[in-house]
């Protein structure tokens, strides 16, 4: 139990535009990429840890994953989705085509899909352009996808990933897609037969990555904070995320101060990813 969250009926504010001209007009970037670049990812997937009902210790593919693919090659082809196609500001938000996330997440499995066979999934791909420089630029991306294991549905929470492209060249310079590592973080459901009953499973899973190797560190001249950015891509997927987030004790004295009412919500696991 992760413990009673309140939320309170209050909207946050506009994000502000992130490095913004004397006219108050975020200026809009066009990001390109290189045809004849690639990179190369290694895979690494550890078992889940901890769990609640054994699910991910009685499917093979799970009780000791393996990457479908240790290694991979991909070309620009492949990250191009990932790029927009018209100039961005900084900060600015943009869905990628639902299936480009499919091609590297089927080097841990190729039952990875876009859609499973449960309510509530909420599939698809957002990227957000993090940070510039004069050099690079980097695109933080949030991906949801399931994996068909035949007769179980795995289900990470999500995925974050991180693409840095040379400005100048077009060049990939690093990528990095992963399960965020916090507890739970991914869900199991298995079919039920004539010899067992249908069984639904959550746990935590400490690494399930694919990375390329790192490029020497960039000093960006104008960037969106780490959290900011994920914060709007939450609320590209869930309308909800535009709304505040409370603790009980603040969000009592809130609603006293704004004779505004509460919707409090009890939370196994995590509200804002597939976890649960």
């Amino acid at each position: 139990m992760r413990g009673l969250v309140a939320l309170a009926c209050l909207p946050l504010c506009a994000s502000p535009s992130f490095g913004s001209g004397d006219d108050g007009v975020a200026p809009r970037y066009e990001l390109r990429l290189a045809a004849e670049s690639a990179l190369d990812l290694q895979a690494f997937w550890e078992p889940c840890v901890q769990s609640r009902f054994g699910v991910f210790d009685a499917t093979p593919a799970l009780h000791a994953p393996v990457p479908a693919r240790a290694t991979a090659h991909y070309g620009a082809d492949a990250f191009r989705a990932f790029v927009p196609h018209e100039p961005v500001a900084l900060g600015e938000v943009w869905k990628v085509e639902e299936s480009a996330a499919l091609t590297f997440l089927r080097q841990f499995h190729e039952g990875a899909t876009e859609k499973g066979r449960e309510r509530g999934e909420v599939p698809g791909t957002y990227a957000c352009l993090r940070a510039i420089s004069d050099d690079a630029f980097e695109i933080l991306l949030r991906v949801h996808a399931v994996f068909d294991l035949g007769d179980v549905l795995f289900k990470p929470a999500q995925f974050e990933g991180r693409l840095v492209v040379d400005r100048a060249s077009g060049t990939l310079r690093s990528f990095r897609l992963e399960l965020p590592s916090r507890n739970p973080n991914v869900d199991a459901s298995r079919r039920g037969n004539s010899h067992r009953p249908p069984r639904a499973d959550i746990g935590w899973m400490p690494r399930m990555e694919l990375s390329s190797e790192q490029s020497p560190a960039v000093t960006w001249s104008h960037e969106v904070p780490l959290e900011e950015a994920r914060t709007a891509l939450r609320r590209a997927f869930y309308e909800f995320a535009s709304l505040d987030w409370l603790p009980l004790d603040e969000a009592l004295r809130t609603a006293r101060e704004t004779q505004k009412p509460l919707h409090l919500m009890v939370l196994l696991g995590a509200l804002d990813d597939d976890s649960c």
